[in-house]
């Protein structure tokens, strides 16, 4: 993703999104966990965060049409957690660096829970969603 202005033009890595992203997961003190879209567990070595890079593989990331910047990621949740408040620390936090970095534009993200973490992890398909002007 690119963005000029009058004192040129900047190119915004996919890494910066899964950097932001995993900020964003890490908020939730072990209740959420990085996934694939298919509900596969995103970890790093140990069992611990996934690099950057392998977030950002698993981001959908665009500009819209109407100009509006869009992002998109998976998540599995633990079990018992409470959907509403990690989900809203999230988008808190992803929505204050997208405004940061792309001031004036409106902008959408979407979080999708694709399971729920026990023992096993049980497929699940829900979706939160945040719009901003």
């Amino acid at each position: 993703m690119e963005r000029s202005n009058e004192k040129g033009t900047i190119k915004i890595n996919d890494h910066i999104f899964g950097r932001l992203v995993s900020e964003a997961i890490s908020l939730t003190a072990g209740k959420v966990f990085p996934a694939s879209e298919k509900g596969k567990l995103l970890t790093g070595i140990g069992g611990s965060m996934p690099g950057a890079g392998e977030l950002a593989d698993n981001l959908i990331i665009r500009e819209e049409a109407d100009g509006s910047l869009f992002l998109q990621w998976y998540v599995i949740m633990s079990f018992g957690a409470s959907i509403h408040r990690a989900t809203k620390l999230m988008l808190d936090y992803a929505e204050k660096e997208l405004k940061s970095m792309f001031p004036n534009q409106p902008g959408r993200i979407i979080i999708r829970i694709v399971g729920v973490k026990s023992r096993l992890i049980a497929v699940r398909d829900l979706e939160v969603e945040r719009k901003w002007n």
